[in-house]
């Protein structure tokens, strides 16, 4: 049995020659190298001569784009004749690019052509800078000498002499050194040029978006103040709304009960003074009678104005009685006031607490009704913090509330932390940024007006404290 199952010896040999041959083609293929003949690198180097001479066609006819270019800048063309102008200085450019690129897959060129290159890239750099500044009208209206001027400047630059024409200097004679030295100079100059153009455009793109930011807050702002202003007006109105319909309703219920009233004292000091002139003239007629002299008809007449005097003391209680509706009309027209929402925060509790004391908690109301407003003016994670007390209605459950709130958010150590981790959170102000420097200020007012009263709050004034304060600042 084991003899049946064993591999002949020649099949395992023939086998092995196998997989040692297959490993050495796979070698052999792997491991080879393609070399371009001499005819190929030939053919290669006689393509990219081609190629070279007919750079120098593209190249001059660049030439001419940029020198047009040039001289149809210092016109007055319109924004279409600049746009084409660009367009086709940007092509011309990008043809000579893409040449100079495929001759330096095969070939490397000269010095002269890597300085044409240069050249060509710096000049469109600065033509195109020019003519899109007077389309985003920067320089504003069209100043002919000033646009001359401008243009006459990119004469003097070094990588522009052999563009323009006049200025142009024939193929110098120096040695290959020198040559080469000047070439790299001037190369790295025309990338230094590009540089700073590039960094120039960008900082005016910044400086623009800037404005632009700084327009759409303040018309944010102004919007925002706007619709508050409409709102408050709104509020405004209907609270003047509700405290006529009010002050109607109890002008209407005083004068009803008051008019009795005064009715009733009128007619009570109407009839002392009748009295009292009755008496007066009685004497008066009793003591004509003893004396035998009738008084003539005048003096009768003279009585009314008595009366008149003495009846003088129910017009003045009129008044002041009428001067009491008008104070308690005036009252009635004032808002109600009321305390905050308490939602949880530990900096506005003691003002929360001082304002609900006073408004609420001093009032001679019963402790359900106080604990009725309580459960009112508490919301957020406060209210949970009063989770079950509201089952019940007595003084207990109302003191035992606000046990609860002290402990939780009126412990000096509790509001002083508050205060510290709102200053460690808050944003660095940026530059610029007006409204939030002075929110910043406002809240270390404040933060200066509660160290009295939050023991703790004094570390503020640490040196160290007032590091980190200081780095929140704008640079």
């Amino acid at each position: 049995m084991e003899a049946s199952v064993k591999t002949p010896p020649d099949d395992r040999d023939s086998e092995q020659i196998k997989d040692k041959d297959t490993e050495e083609e796979d070698l052999r293929r792997s491991g080879r190298l393609r070399n371009p003949t001499e005819k190929m690198l030939a053919f290669h180097k006689e393509e990219a001569h081609k190629k070279e001479k007919r750079l120098t066609h593209i190249y001059e006819q660049w030439k001419i784009q940029a020198r047009k270019a040039r001289e149809q800048l210092k016109l007055n063309i319109p924004e279409s004749d600049i746009a084409t102008l660009i367009d086709t200085l940007e092509e011309g450019k990008n043809c000579v690019i893409n040449l100079y690129i495929e001759i330096r897959a095969h070939l490397t060129p000269s010095n002269e052509t890597r300085r044409r290159i240069d050249a060509c890239e710096a000049v469109t750099r600065d033509i195109v800078k020019i003519a899109l500044e007077r389309i985003s009208g920067i320089d504003g209206e069209f100043d002919s000498e000033a646009v001359k001027q401008r243009l006459h400047e990119l004469l003097n630059r070094d990588y522009a002499h052999s563009i323009y024409g006049s200025t142009a200097s024939p193929p110098s004679q120096h040695s290959s050194k020198g040559f080469s030295q000047h070439s790299v100079v001037a190369a790295k100059r025309a990338d230094a040029a590009a540089e700073l153009a590039a960094k120039e455009a960008e900082y005016e793109v910044l400086l623009k978006e800037e404005k632009q930011k700084e327009k759409i807050q303040l018309l944010e702002e102004q919007q925002r103040k706007e619709l508050e202003a409409q709102k408050r007006e709104l509020e405004r109105l209907k609270a003047e709304k509700d405290i006529k319909a009010r002050v109607c309703s109890n002008y209407r219920g005083i004068t009803l009960l008051s008019l009795p009233a005064a009715r009733a004292r009128f007619t009570t000091y109407d009839q002392e003074v009748m009295q009292e002139a009755s008496v007066h003239s009685a004497d008066q007629m009793r003591t004509r009678e003893h004396q035998y002299v009738y008084p003539p008809p005048s003096a009768l007449i003279q009585q009314p104005t008595d009366i008149t005097v003495t009846a003088s003391p129910a017009r003045t209680d009129v008044s002041y009685l009428a001067q009491a509706v008008q104070d308690s009309i005036a009252l009635n027209r004032l808002p109600m006031p009321e305390p905050s929402v308490f939602t949880g925060d530990p900096i506005q509790f003691i003002e929360w607490k001082a304002s609900f004391t006073s408004l609420i908690d001093k009032k001679n109301i019963a402790s359900a009704d106080k604990l009725h407003y309580l459960k009112k003016y508490v919301a957020g994670p406060a209210r949970k913090t009063l989770d079950g007390i509201f089952y019940r209605n007595d003084d207990e459950a109302y003191k035992d509330g606000w046990n609860r709130l002290n402990h939780r958010y009126g412990q000096p150590f509790v509001i002083q932390k508050a205060f510290r981790e709102k200053l460690a959170n808050w944003p660095k102000v940026h530059p610029r940024d007006a409204e939030g420097l002075r929110a910043f200020a406002d809240f270390l007012h404040s933060c200066l007006e509660a160290m009295p009263y939050v023991k703790g709050l004094n570390i503020l004034n640490d040196c160290e404290e007032n590091q980190k304060l200081v780095q929140k600042l704008p640079d």
